[in-house]
């Protein structure tokens, strides 16, 4: 095989041997109601509270007697730093296993990110005989993160930059029969884009072609009449010259960078059953809901851009023999298109509200993702001489527990608080990339509700997530051996204006006069 396929296939399984953070790990947003964020999102398919429920249950939009118009942001402030544990080079039989990579820790890779949303709702008719109609539309962004790191850090081979942000836009319908069961469906058109960037060790690369070259050079210098006395030192003279221009594990770093976006289409669909409604006569237990929706999976082929930086030349100054094929590299990591393919997980939800004593309500919630369909992300490059890869994510499914309790302590002030336990799915520190840094979540907060007139609420809520220690022995294809572990925490702080207006009124059903001597 030539230097450059050899080449090739060692930096193509190098430069993406990490779980692209498209739809690669725990990243699901979940926050995309500032009215349920208080009580942890605990009965997102069940509550139909606000126009937010649009997103979690589309089935819950009919119970909304009015139109309404949320405007929402939830500012999500994440950290995460790393403590380098003697990340080291994992080469057995080579000279250089064991190795320790220099490098500092990272920095904070985490930040502050908005993530805006917007629900309208409009009932279309209420009628007695035909059942209830409504409408809606959501603008979200479902997934996302971004992680970002100091270029000289530990893990650059693994992660320097990830980011992804996603769109999208879900036109509503709803139908309610018998005043107790409700269905809806939802279109979902989502545009996602991302941008990966990370370390290229050619320093270790080389060594496998200047390894062949250096075993070559006694029977090429003979061949040239060098005299046999002299070959081992020129060979020395050749190897130090190589290893002084940075050809020696974490010598010569290149950058790489890929990019790319994709429009795709998937859908929601839910049911809500009104076991009890707040006219049932009892004297304890007031309004009671269960719901359950489904969020199909969503199946993304991102097309963009493959750019490589800092791309060396395999030749060294005063190096008494030159490698014959300098630009071995360059030939392969040159700018290009890439695509890959993601499988996004489907989502099931199921909810329960209870209110009770008039002026309390218990909401619980159970949330699966089937984060297994997310085992493997092909990427095929423009160039035909650069051949595809598979990344190995191997996720498993996960599932979130939430419990959540309202106060409704006056006409125009509710009270909110809740708790959620959130399952991640990577299967082990070796599987934890540095892109995301995720683990178990413990997921508390609070919020409220203020009523200032009766067409307008103003929902304010925060959230602590507290997340179970990540600890990393992340390996890549190149055999760099990230070992440390990660302090992640996050906060959100979210803030909704609703506003309502008047809808349609509920008619009669129409009147049939019955025809003397017919019976249906």
């Amino acid at each position: 095989m030539s230097h450059g396929k050899i080449l090739c296939r060692l930096l193509l399984l190098t430069a993406f041997a990490v779980p692209l953070t498209v739809y690669a790990g725990s990243f699901v947003l979940n926050e995309q109601s500032v009215t349920g964020l208080g009580g942890a999102l605990a009965s997102g398919a069940a509550a139909a509270e606000a126009a937010s429920t649009l997103f979690f249950n589309p089935a819950g939009i009919v119970l909304l007697d009015r139109g309404e118009m949320q405007l929402g942001a939830n500012a999500v402030i994440t950290s995460a730093e790393f403590r380098n544990e003697g990340t080291r080079y994992n080469l057995p039989g080579t000279p250089f296993n064991g190795l320790l990579i220099a490098g500092n820790n990272g920095g904070d890779a985490g930040g502050a990110h908005i993530i805006p949303n917007t629900y309208l709702t409009q009932p279309v008719f209420r009628n007695n005989g035909y059942g209830d109609l409504s409408i809606g539309l959501g603008l979200s962004a479902p997934f996302g993160l971004e992680t970002d790191y100091d270029p000289g850090w530990v893990g650059r081979y693994a992660s320097l930059r990830s980011k992804l942000t996603t769109v999208d836009i879900q036109p509503t319908i709803s139908y309610r029969l018998f005043n107790r069961l409700s269905f809806g469906a939802s279109v979902d058109v989502q545009r996602a884009s991302g941008r990966l960037t990370q370390a290229i060790d050619f320093g270790l690369a080389g060594q496998q072609p200047l390894g062949q070259f250096f075993a070559a050079l006694p029977a090429v210098l003979a061949t040239q009449g060098v005299p046999p006395a002299q070959i081992p030192g020129v060979i020395a003279a050749t190897r130090q010259a190589y290893a002084a221009a940075g050809f020696l594990p974490g010598g010569s770093d290149g950058v790489t960078e890929l990019t790319g976006d994709d429009w795709t289409v998937g859908f929601t669909i839910g049911a809500l059953f009104e076991y009890r409604k707040s006219d049932d006569r009892n004297s304890f237990f007031q309004d009671g809901r269960v719901g359950f929706s489904y969020r199909s999976e969503m199946d993304h082929s991102l097309g963009g851009h493959a750019d490589f930086r800092r791309v060396p030349l395999i030749t060294a100054a005063g190096a008494p023999v030159q490698f014959p094929n300098p630009t071995a590299f360059q030939d392969i990591f040159f700018n290009q298109g890439a695509t890959a393919s993601i499988d996004l997980p489907d989502i099931f939800h199921f909810s329960v509200y209870q209110r009770f004593d008039r002026q309390f309500a218990i909401m619980g919630d159970i949330n699966w993702t089937r984060w297994s369909r997310l085992q493997r992300v092909p990427i095929v490059f423009a160039n035909p001489d650069t051949p595809p890869t598979v990344l190995n994510i191997n996720y498993e499914d996960t599932v979130r527990y939430a419990l959540g309790l309202e106060w409704y302590a006056t006409d125009r002030v509710t009270l909110r608080t809740g708790f959620a336990y959130d399952e991640t799915p990577i299967r082990s520190a070796e599987f934890r990339s540095p892109r995301i840094p995720d683990n178990n979540r413990y997921f508390l907060s609070a919020g409220l509700r203020w009523s200032p007139r009766d067409w307008m609420d103003i929902d304010v809520g925060y959230a602590h997530v507290f997340v179970e220690t990540p600890r990393s022995n992340f390996t890549d294809n190149q055999r760099h051996e990230l070992v440390g572990s990660y302090h992640v925490h996050v906060d959100i702080v979210s803030a909704a204006v609703t506003v309502r207006w008047g809808g349609p009124r509920r008619t009669a059903a129409p009147h049939v006069e019955e025809v003397s001597g017919y019976r249906k």
